[in-house]
């Protein structure tokens, strides 16, 4: 019997409903191989309808069952999904519930609160709806298999704007550094987030990342999906892009870079622009950067285009005058509700906001509204003062959402029309409000936020709160610590100990310049002379290692005073490189014979230990083995030949003694690998694994490079110690000469390396090379 002719009766299940047999007519394809699915009267689906339904189709029906579901199957993320007003989806929505394509029900959303919201799901017809309608280029959805990574914001389909996407794809193609720039809510990141779709299916790679205030470079990175070595030198981390010449760099919310790193990020977009690596930097005026390249300003939408946004349902003379009189504005046509009377200008999206949008909304929502102004970057929702306010702003489309780990903010438009109605005193309350909320919490990105209030407040003792903080987020969150630092100095001028702080810290990511800025602003103040020393030493000044000298024989502290002595001695043993002028070496012998050891057995033990590690250095950088043999004679005295840190010092002098390309040289590298195997001591590991590589870089590069890659360099650099970093400084030394293709950045990330551990010798020394290979 033709299948055709007979009418079957299809039982269909869904968690909302009993069991309800529907009619289909139904027949077999068999020219497309496929059977097609027609029910009765769903053949004249609307546009919407199938957006919809293609939205939801792209959801696992796992989740019909799952007590936590993505929010982007709510109404508020079906409606940013598809690209319409909220209230665009009412009609079509029932309509497909009542045709058994959809079902709705209670679940807790991600990221939207504890409160349960109404989420939908397709049902099976409506998948086999979907697939019916797959030829059909309507609605097109994004392609999961594409490489886009980072934050890109949920894929929707472009509504007009084919004059700016030809532009933009053009430029690309052209491997331009592209403005696109536009008011609040015009739909920037939309336009560029159809031409991330579009090149990213023709095989190239997208790269995403949004930028707050508190972002650097290196932070930067981590949001567009790398995993990278931290490096001081912003520029250098354009070269990872190198090898990656298919790739398309977006970057949002450019103007929200702070001062303190608007230099770092111009460094880093003019080595994108030299590498030819397409970039899309999105922002609004003023942007921040002068760097050349092509300008791409969005303004409003044509009506027949923004009438669109409002879905088919609605009567078509009331869609155009709702978006002629919202001026073809995309963010306020999408915050349109039925109930909200329509202002009577078009030119003034500022004042709709404030006195239709804000004005007409329930009371709850005012009272939810103020936290969220006071956010100085997206945060996830479970974190907010009030969590279940997300939900309530979220359903008013007052949010905007930042993909993947599920935070928000006010939406730019909406928050700077409320901040700048808010008075002096409702600013201050609202900041000592967001100080208690984040000082309950004992994290890194709470610390930040309550710091940035506390600053924000200005607080008179906000220096030593800083300060109070520092070991912690110098080195879990670097970039942010340095913006709340230069924020404060500018609050607080003539403050001497955050100035010291914030140079300190500066010093520390190896930004001299900045440094010399801070310090410039305390002439003369002898409670930061310590730091001008520094800053000579980074420099490479010649007579610095003598200041040094200098300076701690003045100092009246004997703890201080070794501290120093020892901290100078360690850097400048260190920085010998190649024929050192015997007077060095004398002036270096003088400062060794001028420490005092203390008194108290365990610390003079240590001194002691510390003054034979430093002379037996100096002896093999003479060539002096006998005298090396002779100092770690006297190691084992106190200890054993077994002690690891005589094991690390005969492996090192057997290293240097060795001759390359002997017998001897073979078996010594042999064993020098197998003890730094066997050490623990994760510096002395390192140190040897490093002097392995640089033994056998010119005669077996492979094997040097093979060592080189297993070093746990990351590791090393969490240690956040001189020491660690001169070993990094050697790491990316010998990167240079291992791997050609990245010789020009790894030296100056190593020059820089070398400067800010106190190795002015070997920064010159790699400053000579980098020349020659420029």
């Amino acid at each position: 019997m033709d299948a055709a002719s007979t009418g079957m009766e299809i039982a269909h299940t869904h968690r909302s409903k009993e069991h309800v047999f529907l009619p289909l007519a139904h027949e077999a394809d068999k020219s497309k191989g496929m059977t097609c699915f027609v029910h009765l009267g769903l053949n004249m689906l609307s546009p919407s309808m199938l957006r919809i339904l293609r939205w939801l189709e792209s959801h696992p029906s796992s989740l019909e069952s799952a007590w936590d579901v993505p929010r982007s199957l709510s109404l508020e993320g079906i409606a940013d999904g598809i690209g319409v007003v909220r209230s665009a989806l009412f009609q079509p929505m029932s309509t497909l519930e009542e045709k058994e394509l959809l079902f709705t029900r209670q679940a807790h959303v991600l990221g939207g609160g504890r409160r349960k919201r109404k989420v939908s799901h397709i049902t099976e017809e409506g998948r086999n709806y979907v697939l019916q309608k797959s030829d059909e280029t309507i609605a097109s959805r994004h392609d999961s298999s594409v490489k886009i990574f980072g934050q890109a914001p949920t894929y929707t389909s472009l509504i007009g704007r084919e004059k700016e996407s030809e532009q933009l794809l053009e430029y690309v193609n052209e491997r331009k550094q592209i403005h696109l720039r536009g008011l609040p809510g015009i739909g920037k990141s939309t336009l560029a987030r159809s031409l991330a779709e579009t090149v990213a299916k023709e095989g190239m790679e997208v790269r995403w990342a949004g930028i707050d205030a508190y972002t650097d470079v290196s932070m930067l990175m981590q949001r567009f999906g790398f995993e990278t070595t931290i490096m001081y030198d912003a520029s250098n981390y354009a070269s990872i892009f190198t090898d990656q010449q298919e790739t398309v760099v977006i970057i949002d919310d450019i103007q929200a870079v702070s001062e303190r790193h608007k230099e770092a990020f111009s460094q880093f977009f003019s080595s994108l622009k030299e590498l030819n690596i397409p970039t899309i930097l999105i922002g609004r005026e003023p942007q921040p950067f002068a760097i050349e390249g092509p300008v791409v300003s969005l303004g409003p939408l044509e009506t027949k285009q923004a009438i669109q946004l409002l879905g088919e349902e609605m009567e078509g003379e009331k869609r155009t005058e709702i978006a002629e009189r919202l001026g073809g504005h995309p963010l306020a046509i999408l915050m349109y509700d039925d109930s909200t009377p329509l202002p009577e200008e078009s030119d003034d999206v500022r004042a709709y906001v404030e006195q239709v949008v804000l004005g007409d909304v329930s009371a709850d929502v005012h009272t939810a509204i103020p936290p969220f102004l006071m956010l100085p970057f997206p945060v996830p929702a479970e974190r907010m003062i009030n969590p279940e306010d997300v939900s309530l702003l979220d359903e008013h489309a007052l949010l905007r959402w930042i993909p993947n780990d599920l935070s928000m903010e006010m939406q730019h438009l909406v928050r700077n029309v409320c901040r700048s109605n808010l008075t002096e005193g409702e600013l201050d309350k609202l900041h000592l409000e967001s100080i208690e909320h984040w000082s309950q919490h004992s994290d890194s990105f709470s610390a930040i936020a309550e710091l940035h209030h506390r600053i924000q407040r200005k607080e008179e003792d906000i220096g030593s709160v800083l300060s109070q903080q520092a070991t912690v987020l110098m080195h879990e969150r670097s970039g942010s610590f340095a913006t709340l630092l230069d924020e404060a100095v500018s609050i607080q001028p003539t403050d001497v100990n955050l100035i010291a702080l914030a140079t300190q810290h500066a010093l520390n990511r190896a930004e001299l310049d900045i440094a010399k800025e801070y310090i410039s602003q305390a002439e003369n103040d002898p409670r930061i002379e310590h730091l001008r020393l520094q800053i000579a030493h980074f420099e490479g000044k010649k007579g610095s290692i003598e200041s040094f000298e200098q300076s701690y024989e003045t100092i009246e502290d004997s703890d201080e005073k070794l501290r120093l002595q020892l901290s100078v001695l360690s850097r400048a043993i260190d920085d010998l490189v190649g024929e050192t002028p015997s007077e060095q070496l004398t002036l270096l012998d003088r400062m060794i014979q001028n420490i005092t050891p203390p008194d108290e057995p365990s610390i003079r033990q240590i001194v002691l230990t510390s003054i034979v590690v430093m002379k037996h250095s100096i002896a093999l950088h003479k060539g002096d083995f006998s005298e090396a043999t002779f100092l770690r004679d006297q190691l084992i005295s106190i200890a054993t030949e077994h002690d690891t840190l005589v094991q690390f010092l005969s492996a090192k002098a057997s290293l240097v003694e060795a001759k390359p390309n002997t017998m001897e040289f073979a078996l010594t590298i042999k064993d020098v690998e197998r003890i730094s195997e066997q050490l623990k001591q994760p510096l002395f590991k390192a140190s040897l694994q490093l002097l392995l590589c640089e033994s056998l870089v010119e005669t077996e590069p492979f094997r040097a490079q093979h060592i080189h890659s297993t070093l746990d360099i990351a590791m090393i650099e969490s240690m956040d110690s001189v020491t660690a970093n001169r070993l990094v400084a050697r790491w990316w030394a010998l990167r240079s000469q291992l791997e050609p293709q990245q010789k020009v950045s790894s030296i100056r990330e190593a020059i820089l390396r070398f400067r800010l551990s106190g190795c002015p010798n070997r920064a010159r020394y790699l400053s000579k090379q980098l020349h020659q290979s420029m």
